[in-house]
């Protein structure tokens, strides 16, 4: 039998998208959810789901953490929901819900890399078990990710690679569309020279046109966003940025 209080310690901090036509099951299985998941969105079919789940990438910056949907659903089955959101996030984690009648649509989840299968009528444990699993997944690959993804700056500055987002030892720091792709662009590049020309191709290629006085006037701000030694001008050829 699952623990509670570890299976809540794997989910307390994810988010789970609860796909389930049946609205009585929808319902009992919403609750139970809540109990565990700090976010719990329901739909009752597979095109209100994935206008969830759009919605939610666009809103958070990220996808959910777990899908969980039935496959026999109106509108839009299990299948092509699972379909299109592979195609927004590849390695997304879907568990899905499948009755014994299923089986001619499972090949096609399976080759979707579905994480899960669980069959109707659902079992309390097996539903929770498998939760529990695919959370501890989630939390390890969450750890690796995040150890790779942050970049010491120095003077308690922090670049997260995987978000594009800086911080100080205290908040977020605020920076403008513009500033975000020049420090992306500086990391990427780091302890290399950036000439102005490599800048303005770099923006070119995000669709953005900028002259050679705004890149001055964009890494002069940029500076006195991060600790200062980390952008160097070396003179004649470009900027380096160094960590």
């Amino acid at each position: 039998m699952i623990d509670y209080q570890m299976l809540f310690d794997q989910t307390k901090k994810l988010s789970i998208l609860l796909v389930e036509d049946y609205a009585p099951l929808r319902n009992e299985m919403a609750k139970v959810l809540e109990n565990f998941f700090k976010m719990v969105v329901v739909a009752e079919d597979g095109e209100e789901a994935l206008s969830l789940y759009k919605e939610y990438d666009i809103a958070y910056k990220k996808s959910f953490d777990i899908v969980l949907t039935d496959i026999q659903m109106p509108r839009m089955d299990g299948v092509e929901l699972s379909e299109h959101i592979r195609q927004i996030h590849a390695k997304q984690t879907i568990i899905v819900l499948s009755a014994h009648t299923d089986s001619a649509y499972l090949l096609k989840l399976i080759n979707f890399g579905i994480s899960k299968f669980i069959t109707k009528p659902i079992k309390d444990q097996d539903l929770l078990e498998t939760l529990y699993n695919e959370a501890i997944k989630l939390n390890t690959t969450e750890r690796i990710v995040s150890k790779t993804a942050l970049l010491d700056l120095g003077e308690g500055y922090i670049w997260d690679k995987e978000k594009a987002l800086l911080r100080d030892s205290t908040e977020t720091v605020k920076l403008t569309k513009h500033e975000v792709l020049l420090v992306k662009l500086f990391v990427k590049r780091e302890e290399q020279v950036c000439s102005t020309e490599d800048i303005l191709h770099y923006f070119q290629d995000h669709q953005i046109e900028i002259s050679e006085k705004n890149i001055r006037n964009l890494v002069f701000k940029v500076r006195k966003k991060i600790p200062e030694k980390c952008i160097q001008s070396i003179y004649g050829l470009g900027y380096k940025f160094t960590v």
